[in-house]
C-alpha cells in the first residue's frame, strides 16, 4: 500500500483542488481575484526533487492529462506545461534535497511557470483576452501567495512523507 501512497495522495489533492476552488472561490464573495490551488504541482516538484525526475515526469504527464480533460478548453496545455515545468525544476542535488526552503522556492517557481505557460498559450490561441497586468494582480499574485502559505505550513510534513515512502520502497526491494 505504501507503494501507491504518492499516487493516491496526488489523486486526493487533485479532487480537493477542484472542491476547494469551487467552495472558497473569492469571486463568489464579490472579490475579483482568483486563488487557484496548485497542490498537485507542488507535490510533483517535491517528488521530483526527492525521488527523481523520471517518476515526477510520469505523474506530471498523467495528472496533466486529467487537468486537460476536466479543466482545460484546449487539450494538451496542462499535460505539456506540467511535464515541462516539473522537468526543469526537479533538481536532485543533495543541497536542494536537504534544504526545505529551496524546495518550497522551486515549487513556487513551478507554479508561476505553469501559470505563465497556460496564460501564454491561451493568449496565443485567443482563449484569454485578459491583459497581463490584470492577470498578474488578479490571478498570479493571489495564487502565488495562497500556495506559498500552504507550502510553508505543509512543506516539512510533505517532505517527510515523501522521504518515508522512498525509504519504505527501498526496503521492499
Amino acid at each position: 500500500m505504501i507503494r501507491y501512497s504518492i499516487f493516491l495522495g496526488l489523486l486526493l489533492l487533485f479532487v480537493l483542488e477542484g472542491t476547494v476552488f469551487q467552495i472558497f472561490a473569492p469571486d463568489l464573495y464579490g472579490f475579483s481575484y482568483l486563488l487557484i490551488p496548485r497542490w498537485v504541482l507542488a507535490v510533483l516538484v517535491f517528488v521530483g526533487i526527492l525521488q527523481g525526475r523520471g517518476i515526477a515526469l510520469f505523474y506530471a504527464i498523467g495528472f496533466g492529462i486529467l487537468y486537460d480533460f476536466i479543466y482545460a478548453p484546449l487539450l494538451g496545455v496542462y499535460t505539456f506545461g506540467m511535464a515541462l515545468v516539473v522537468y526543469f525544476v526537479s533538481f536532485t542535488i543533495p543541497f536542494i534535497q536537504k534544504n526545505l526552503g529551496m524546495s518550497i522556492s522551486l515549487a513556487l517557481l513551478a507554479i508561476v511557470g505553469l501559470e505563465y505557460f497556460v496564460y501564454g498559450i491561451y493568449t496565443l490561441m485567443g482563449l484569454a483576452s485578459q491583459p497581463h497586468e490584470l492577470f498578474f494582480y488578479e490571478r498570479l499574485l493571489p495564487t502565488f501567495v495562497f500556495n506559498g502559505l500552504l507550502l510553508i505550513i505543509a512543506g516539512y510534513h510533505l517532505k517527510k512523507w515523501i522521504l518515508y515512502v522512498v525509504k519504505r520502497r527501498l526496503e521492499e526491494v
